[in-house]
């Protein structure tokens, strides 16, 4: 190709190349991100069985001070709920002392509600187990079962 034949096609090519790249443009655009709440709860001790006496049946409870120990991690804003279940055993009811908070575990369950807190709360509970009629000594399975879940 001829000089002027080259110069003419790259002085074509640079200005028209804003024309093919589409130039600059800009708009708005708007995010948004919902976080779901979640709560979950790791059991660090728990007995797993309960060993009646004599002296239990008498007295027709027994006592488990700081029985179980549990931490809770949660992003919940609205709190989260403690759920508690009953399991198989000579048990009528279950007793649960978490600090300021008493739940009494029926053939329904119970629960207890907690608000929101930065970061994991470790806890520990009590557990005051009333004996059902006709208990007689030895050694039961862990009568409660529990789970967290965010409100």
């Amino acid at each position: 190709m001829n000089k002027k034949a080259t110069t003419f096609l790259l002085v074509t090519a640079v200005l028209a190349a804003p024309l093919f790249a589409g130039g600059s443009r800009s708009a708005s655009m708007t995010v948004s991100v919902e976080v779901i709440a979640r709560t979950i709860l790791t059991v660090d001790s728990q007995p797993s069985s309960v060993e009646i006496t004599d002296s239990d049946v008498a007295r027709g409870y027994v006592d488990l001070p700081q029985s179980v120990i549990f931490h809770v991690r949660s992003n919940a804003a609205n709190g989260y709920t403690v759920q508690f279940q009953p399991l198989a055993g000579p048990f009528s009811r279950a007793d649960i002392n978490w600090g300021n908070a008493l739940a009494t575990v029926g053939s329904d369950g119970a629960w207890v509600t907690q608000p929101y807190q930065q970061g994991t709360t470790t806890a520990t509970l009590g557990v005051r187990l009333t004996l059902a009629p006709g208990t007689q000594p030895g050694t039961y399975a862990w009568p409660v079962r529990f789970d967290a879940g965010s409100l």
